[in-house]
C-alpha cells in the first residue's frame, strides 16, 4: 500500500508538470548564460530519482537496502503530498514565469505574494519534499540516502546561481526581499546579511 501512494507523489508531480504548468516558456528547456549548467544538474539528479524511487519496491524484493518501516513510509508519504500542495501554489502564484531554466525576460517582475510572501524557492522546497518523501516511501535505504546526497547539492547550487542572476535583474529590490524571507523554509536560511 505504501508503494502505491508513493507511486501516486511521483504520478502528482509528473501530472503538475503537465496539466498546471502553464505558457510555452515554462516548459522551454533553453539554457541562457544565467543558468551556468544548474538545469543540467538538476535534470541529472532528478533523472537518477526517476530510475532509483521506482525500482525501490524490486531491490526491497530482493532484500537490497530494505529497511521498511511503517512510520517512516508514512512520514515520506505525508511529506511528499505536503510537497505537491506546496508546488501548486507556486505554480498558481508565479504562473508564466515559472520556468525550467534560469532566464531573464524583459517582463521579468519579482512576485513577492503568495506563497513567495514567506519563501523565495517554494518550488525547489516542493521538489524536495516529493523526491525525499517518495523515497521514504518506498522504505528502500539506498534510495533514502542516495536522493538527499544527489538533491541536496544540486539544488544549493541552483538556489545559488538563481539568487545571483536575481540580485542582477533586481538589484536592491532582490536584496531586501531576501532579508525578510526564508530560501526553502519561512524564517529560515534566509541571506546572511539579512539576519
Amino acid at each position: 500500500m505504501e508503494y502505491i501512494f508513493s507511486y501516486l507523489n511521483l504520478a502528482g508531480f509528473f501530472l503538475m508538470e503537465h496539466f498546471v504548468r502553464s505558457g510555452k516558456d515554462t516548459k522551454n528547456m533553453d539554457r541562457t548564460e544565467f543558468d551556468r549548467g544548474s538545469t543540467v544538474f538538476i535534470s541529472v539528479v532528478m533523472g537518477i530519482a526517476f530510475v532509483l524511487i521506482p525500482i525501490s519496491p524490486l531491490l526491497n524484493y530482493f532484500k537490497i537496502g530494505m529497511c521498511f518501516n511503517f512510520w517512516v513510509s508514512m512520514a515520506g508519504i505525508i511529506l511528499g503530498v505536503l510537497g505537491l500542495v506546496i508546488r501548486y501554489f507556486a505554480f498558481s502564484t508565479l504562473g508564466r514565469f515559472f520556468t525550467r531554466t534560469l532566464r531573464k525576460t524583459d517582463e521579468h517582475v519579482l512576485v513577492e505574494s503568495g506563497i513567495y510572501g514567506y519563501i523565495r524557492h517554494p518550488g525547489y522546497a516542493s521538489d524536495i519534499l516529493i523526491f525525499f518523501g517518495t523515497s521514504f516511501g518506498m522504505g528502500n535505504l539506498i534510495a533514502m540516502i542516495l536522493i538527499p546526497v544527489m538533491f541536496i547539492p544540486a539544488y544549493i547550487y541552483r538556489i545559488h546561481t538563481e539568487e545571483k542572476m536575481l540580485v542582477e535583474i533586481f538589484g536592491e529590490k532582490y536584496v531586501s526581499y531576501q532579508k525578510r524571507t526564508g530560501r526553502l523554509l519561512p524564517f529560515v536560511l534566509r541571506k546572511a546579511t539579512g539576519g
